[in-house]
C-alpha cells in the first residue's frame, strides 16, 4: 500500500506515525476528490436521531451514507458509535469517518474537582493525568471529540463561573495546556486519543472592566490562552461562541494572527459560526450546530470566495481526523481503535483522590487545630453538608464520598449532628425556620462536651452564608473555641464571627468523586494540605482579606535570599526555600511581575501578574535554591492586533508564597535588553510558541 490511496473500504493512511507532510498530502488528495456536497457534509453537525422516529432515522442514515454528515452529536452508546463509524467508512464514497463529540466537563464516570477547585492544586502533571482518565472514559463511549476544556478568568473575590480558573492568565493558560495534553494523550508527541476543544466563551467574564479597553483585555487574554493551548497542548479545536458582539469582534481581531501562514491549523469553530451567519443571517453556535448543509451547497455553486473558505475549513476537519487516526485502514472489527485499554476504576479513583487532596486550601490554622490528633479530644461533626454525597459533584450525575464516609473509612471516632432542622425540597437552607433554633441548641450542647468541633458548610455560589448557616456558625463558635470550619461550596469562604476571622478554615470546594476521603485525610494529617487560592478574597468588615496564592501547609516554609541577575536574553531570579517544620510539606513559590509605568500596566488588565511558579516538596530541615528564568514569553505581551512586544521600562519582581507574602526587587529593562529578549527564542514555558509577527521595543 502507498500513502494516499483509496480502497473499497474507504480512505487509508499508513499505520506508522505520520508526518505533517503525509498529513497535508492526504488532506490535499481528499479535497481534490470531494464534491461540493461532500465538502459541505464535513461541516455539517447532525444530532443522533431518536430511535422512535423511524422517518427521521431513515433520513439521517441516508444523508450519512451519502457523505453529507461529518459530525454526529448525542450518540448514546459505544455500540451505536461503532455502527455509525462502520457506515461512514464502508458505505460512503470516500470512507471518511465521523467526529463524535461529547461534553466531558469534569469527568464521565470518575468526577474530578470543578475548574475553580482544580485551579487551586497548581499541579499540572496531576491535572494532565486526570484528563487522561477523562479521555479514556469518553473513548469507551465511542466519542472522539471532547468539548473541553472550558477556560475563563474572574476578578478578585468575584463569583466564580463554571469554567473559572482564577484571576491570573498564566495559571489559567498552564491549566488549559495541561488539560489538553491529558485529553489528547500527550499532544504532538503521538496521535491523540481524543480531539480537544478549547472553549473560551467564558472569557466574556474576564477581569477588566470598562468599555473598549475591557474588551481589548478580554481579547488579549483569549489570545494568550489560545497560544498556550496550541503550543503547550497542540489543541485540536478552538471555540468562543457566546461572546457579546463587540467582544467577539475584538477577539476575532486578535486571532487573525492564528489564521495566517504558519499559524493554527486545527478547527476554528468561530469560522463555522461566521459562515453560518453569512448564509442564514441568524446567530448560531457552530460548536453544536455546524454549518447548514443545504444553504452551504447552494452557496458553493455561486461563490468562489465561499468555495475557497470552505476548502480551508474542510481541510482543518480532515487534518483533525487524520491526527486522530480516523483515516486509517487498520481499524479492528471488534471495536478497537478507540484508544488504549481503560485503566481500572481503582486507578481512576487514586488519581481523583490525589487531585482532590491537592485542591483543598487551608486558609487559616492559628492556633493549629489541624491536623486532628490525640489532643483534639472527642470530635463532633456538624452540618448537613458533612453527609452530602451529591454536592461535591457540582451538578454531575453520580455519588461522591461524603466527609462522614471519609472519617468512617479512616476509623476516626466521631459524633454527628445536623445542626439545622430538615427542610422540604422547596425550602432554601439559607433561610431560618422555626425548628432551626432547637436544632442549633442541640448542636451547641453537644459542642460544649466535644474536644473539637468540625462544621461542614456548603456556601452558596455567591460566597455568602445564609441566615441559618450564620446562626449555626455563631452559636458553635460561642459554644466551643476549638472550631474547625470546612467549606465544600464552590467559592472560597473566609467567614467572620463578630467581625473576627475564625482560627481554622479549610476550603475544600467541589472536589468530585473522592471529596470526602480527601477532606478526611487532610483533617487527620494522613495527607498534608498544599492547595493555593487561584483568586484573592477581598477584605470585609474592616478585616484583612486573603491574597492570591495564599494557602497554608502543616510544614513551616520560609523563602529568603532573593537574587536577580540580568543575562543577555534572560532575567534570572533565585531564592532559597527552607522547610523549618517537623513534617514533610509541599510549597508553591510564585513569581510576579509588575510594571511601574502606567501605559504598560494598562495593557495587561492587572498591574501585578503571575509569570511563573514552582511546586517543591521538602522534608523537615530541607532546603532548595529555586531559579526562575524570565524570557520573551514572561516579559512580553500581546497587543490587540496579535503582535507580540517586549517593552523597556521599570519592573518590580516579587517572589513569594503568595502575592502578599513576597520579597520584592526593582530593576530596569533597558531598550537594548528588551530588544535582545524580544528577538530570542519564542517560548511558552519550554515549548516553542507559534511564529508570530513580533515588533520589539
Amino acid at each position: 500500500m502507498q500513502l494516499g490511496g483509496a480502497t473499497s473500504h474507504g480512505w487509508f493512511v499508513m499505520s506508522a506515525p505520520a508526518t505533517s507532510t503525509e498529513c497535508e498530502r492526504v488532506v490535499a488528495d481528499l479535497l481534490a476528490l470531494m464534491t461540493p456536497r461532500e465538502k459541505a457534509g464535513q461541516l455539517a453537525m447532525r444530532a443522533h436521531p431518536d430511535a422512535d422516529g423511524r422517518d427521521e432515522v431513515e433520513r439521517f442514515m441516508s444523508d450519512l451514507c451519502a457523505g453529507h454528515v461529518g459530525t454526529v452529536t448525542g450518540v448514546p452508546s459505544r455500540e451505536q458509535a461503532d455502527h455509525l463509524q462502520a457506515l461512514a467508512r464502508e458505505d460512503t464514497r470516500l470512507g471518511i469517518p465521523l467526529l463524535i463529540p461529547a461534553e466531558t466537563g469534569t469527568g464521565i464516570d470518575t468526577i474530578f474537582p470543578s475548574p475553580l477547585a482544580m485551579a487551586a492544586c497548581w499541579d499540572m502533571d496531576l491535572i494532565e493525568s486526570a484528563e487522561g482518565v477523562v479521555a479514556q472514559e469518553v473513548s469507551s463511549l465511542g466519542a472522539n471529540w471532547a468539548f473541553s476544556p472550558e477556560i475563563a478568568l474572574t476578578g478578585s473575590g468575584a463569583v466564580a463561573g463554571e469554567p473559572c480558573c482564577g484571576m491570573h492568565i498564566h495559571l489559567a493558560a498552564q491549566i488549559a495546556a495541561a488539560r489538553i495534553r491529558g485529553l489528547q494523550g500527550g499532544g504532538a508527541r503521538r496521535s491523540p486519543s481524543v480531539l480537544s476543544c478549547l472553549e473560551l466563551s467564558g472569557m466574556g467574564d474576564a477581569t477588566a472592566t470598562g468599555g473598549s479597553a475591557c474588551r481589548e483585555v478580554k481579547a488579549i487574554c483569549a489570545l494568550e490562552l489560545a497560544q498556550a493551548a496550541i503550543a503547550g497542548g497542540s489543541v485540536g479545536a478552538i471555540a468562543f461562541d457566546g461572546m457579546s458582539g463587540e467582544t467577539r469582534r475584538k477577539v476575532e481581531q486578535a486571532f487573525r494572527v492564528l489564521k495566517g501562514p504558519g499559524g493554527f491549523d486545527g478547527i476554528l469553530l468561530s469560522e463555522w459560526d461566521a459562515l453560518a451567519l453569512e448564509l442564514t443571517g441568524a446567530e448560531t453556535a457552530g460548536r453544536r450546530a455546524g454549518v447548514p448543509f443545504d444553504a452551504l451547497v447552494a452557496a458553493l455553486e455561486t461563490s468562489d470566495d465561499i468555495a475557497h473558505r470552505v476548502d480551508d475549513l474542510v481541510a482543518r476537519v480532515l487534518r483533525a481526523k487524520f491526527r486522530l487516526g480516523l483515516l486509517r485502514s487498520a481499524f479492528s472489527k471488534d471495536g478497537q481503535g478507540h484508544g488504549h485499554a481503560l485503566p481500572t476504576p481503582v486507578h481512576n479513583r487514586e488519581i481523583a483522590l490525589k487531585l482532590a487532596s491537592r485542591s483543598a486550601v487551608l486558609l487559616r490554622n492559628s492556633p493549629a487545630l489541624l491536623p486532628l490528633g490525640i489532643d483534639s479530644g472527642d470530635i463532633l461533626v456538624v452540618g448537613f453538608a458533612a453527609s452530602d454525597r451529591a454536592g461535591p459533584l457540582d451538578g454531575c450525575a453520580g455519588i461522591a464520598a461524603s466527609v462522614l464516609d471519609g472519617l468512617e473509612q479512616l476509623g476516626i471516632p466521631h459524633r454527628y449532628v445536623p445542626g439545622l432542622a430538615l427542610r422540604g425540597s422547596d425550602k432554601a437552607v439559607s433561610n431560618m425556620i422555626a425548628a432551626d433554633r432547637m436544632a442549633i441548641g442541640m448542636a451547641c450542647e453537644a459542642a460544649k462536651r466535644a474536644g473539637t468541633v468540625v462544621l461542614v458548610l456548603a456556601a452558596p455560589e455567591n460566597g455568602q452564608l445564609g441566615e441559618a448557616d450564620e446562626a449555626l456558625l455563631g452559636a458553635l463558635a460561642s459554644a466551643n473555641e476549638r472550631l474547625v470550619v470546612v467549606n465544600i461550596g464552590a467559592v472560597p469562604l473566609d467567614p467572620k464571627v463578630c467581625g473576627k476571622p475564625l482560627p481554622t478554615v479549610l476550603h475544600a470546594g467541589k472536589l468530585g468523586t473522592m471529596a470526602g476521603h480527601a477532606i478526611a485525610e487532610i483533617l487527620t494529617g494522613e495527607t498534608a494540605p498544599s492547595g493555593k487560592l487561584p483568586l484573592a478574597l477581598p477584605a470585609t468588615d474592616g478585616t484583612a482579606g486573603l491574597p492570591f496564592g495564599h494557602g497554608l501547609t502543616y510544614a513551616d516554609f520560609a523563602l529568603t535570599d532573593l537574587a536577580i541577575e540580568l543575562g543577555r536574553e534572560r532575567i534570572y531570579a533565585s531564592a532559597l526555600l527552607r522547610n523549618a517544620g517537623e513534617v514533610d510539606g509541599t510549597e508553591t513559590v510564585q513569581l510576579f511581575l509588575e510594571r511601574t509605568d502606567d501605559e504598560a500596566t494598562g495593557s495587561t488588565g492587572q498591574p501585578m501578574r503571575l509569570v511563573d511558579f514552582q511546586r517543591v516538596r521538602l522534608r523537615p530541615g530541607g532546603a532548595e535554591t529555586l531559579t526562575f528564568e524570565l524570557g520573551r514569553q514572561e516579559l512580553g505581551r500581546y497587543r490587540i492586533d496579535g503582535s507580540f512586544h517586549v517593552e523597556p521600562g521599570d519592573l518590580v519582581l516579587s517572589m513569594g508564597l503568595s502575592s502578599a507574602r513576597a520579597m520584592r526587587a526593582s530593576l530596569q529593562l533597558t531598550p537594548d535588553l528588551a530588544r535582545s529578549i524580544a528577538s530570542s527564542e519564542r517560548r511558552f514555558g519550554t515549548v516553542p510558541i507559534l511564529p508570530l509577527a513580533s515588533r520589539s521595543a
